[in-house]
């Protein structure tokens, strides 16, 4: 579950319910709807599944950075995850026009990435087509590009985006670039210049170079008006589970993968300097919610120290809640292991592959025993029945 290293007041609470009324209600929408699904899973695992929920839309594989944590990109990046995704590639509009076409009625909610989700070239239509079917969708970005959308983004009120910022100016842009810091810095201070002004949520991905930092990160966010900060742990396997991982596909799903080589980086972090961090943030008032997958900042011994299993939850429901759609246009079970795939959006409908005999048998698999990769994945936090937040 996503908790909270601090919680704000009830009176800043109601502040954010003001200023995003929309958005608020979503969000309650969103978990009764989830809720639901939860309850629908422990009845039935198996057999034909209600439309997804929530779409994740891989637009494009490009991206202006080169940030050396990033599981494609980076230090030991896959790039093109060795399964023919040329890294030109972005996804088909087409595609894009099914999914609304045949489940749109149904207003699931979208988070858009890559790569860097605003370098597809038709995202201005993509955000006509969000507002016109009421959709909310997560623009998960770098935030370098956001200004070239302004225009596409100022009356949009069903567009939330989640900066990446890991540290402050000096400490980002060794991670991610020159220059990186001060181009995420003025976007985030023009979307806040809107008269419509967007919900802007901040990721902070924990590193070695950034753990002393978080508690100034936090100061910094806050004064340029983010509205949630998001403490996020790098996603790292072991050798030993990769090893397990290539053996389980071969053997199940006939099939070599190489994807989860870009999660094969060793992480080494300075635990109790995270926890003092984190308890410095909790001594403070802040005006907005701060969080962290884990429930207690001394997890992170176990999230370090034993990466095989998940301290929370083993089971995966995003199988049952959210379609992962590739550039390409094919459904994979997982965005972050995208070895396999169960058909093509651009050839078969949406309810023909989330019904299809494919991924029934992935779903039967993972619920009798999650894959050996799956254990620092973000969704086994993000998608839990136990969750305490919104």
């Amino acid at each position: 579950m996503i908790s909270n290293l601090y919680l704000p007041s009830k009176a800043d609470i109601l502040k954010l319910v003001a200023r995003y009324p929309l958005y608020m209600a979503f969000l309650f929408r969103r978990k009764a709807r989830f809720w639901n699904r939860y309850r629908w899973i422990r009845r039935r695992v198996d057999g034909h599944v209600p439309p997804p929920l929530v779409y994740k839309l891989y637009l494009t594989l490009q991206c202006n950075l080169r940030c050396g944590m990033c599981m494609f990109w980076g230090k030991q990046g896959v790039g093109d995850l060795g399964s023919g995704l040329e890294s030109e590639k972005e996804l088909d509009w087409d595609v894009v026009e099914r999914i609304f076409r045949e489940e749109g009625h149904g207003r699931p909610s979208f988070i858009l990435s890559g790569g860097e989700p605003l370098l597809y070239s038709r995202f201005g239509e993509l955000s006509a087509l969000l507002k016109q079917h009421r959709c909310f969708a997560y623009v998960c970005t770098n935030g370098t590009l956001v200004e070239k959308y302004l225009s596409a983004i100022r009356d949009n009120p069903y567009l939330i985006f989640y900066m990446s910022v890991d540290g402050p100016r000096e400490i980002n842009d060794r991670l991610r670039g020159s220059g990186v810091y001060d181009a995420a810095v003025r976007s985030i201070r023009s979307l806040k210049k809107l008269r419509r002004k967007p919900y802007v949520g901040v990721q902070v991905t924990l590193q070695p170079e950034n753990v002393r930092h978080l508690h100034r990160t936090c100061k910094e966010m806050v004064a340029l008006g983010a509205d949630w900060i998001l403490v996020n742990l790098q996603w790292f396997i072991t050798p030993q589970q990769a090893l397990q991982y290539e053996t389980v596909l071969q053997k199940e799903f006939d099939i070599i993968p190489k994807s989860h080589n870009g999660f094969l980086l060793p992480y080494t972090i300075d635990k109790e300097e995270f926890i003092r961090q984190c308890k410095k943030i909790r001594s403070e008032k802040w005006p907005i919610q701060i969080s962290s997958y884990l429930k207690e900042p001394e997890d992170i011994y176990n999230y370090l120290d034993h990466p095989d299993a998940n301290p929370y939850n083993q089971f995966c429901y995003k199988e049952w809640i959210r379609m992962d759609v590739l550039p390409d246009g094919r459904v994979t079970p997982c965005i972050q292991y995208p070895d396999i795939t169960f058909g093509s959006l651009k050839e078969r409908s949406v309810m023909d592959i989330w019904n299809g005999r494919a991924f029934m048998h992935f779903r039967k698999k993972i619920s009798d025993e999650p894959l050996p990769v799956c254990s620092r994945c973000y969704c086994l936090y993000l998608y839990d029945a136990h969750r305490q937040v919104l």
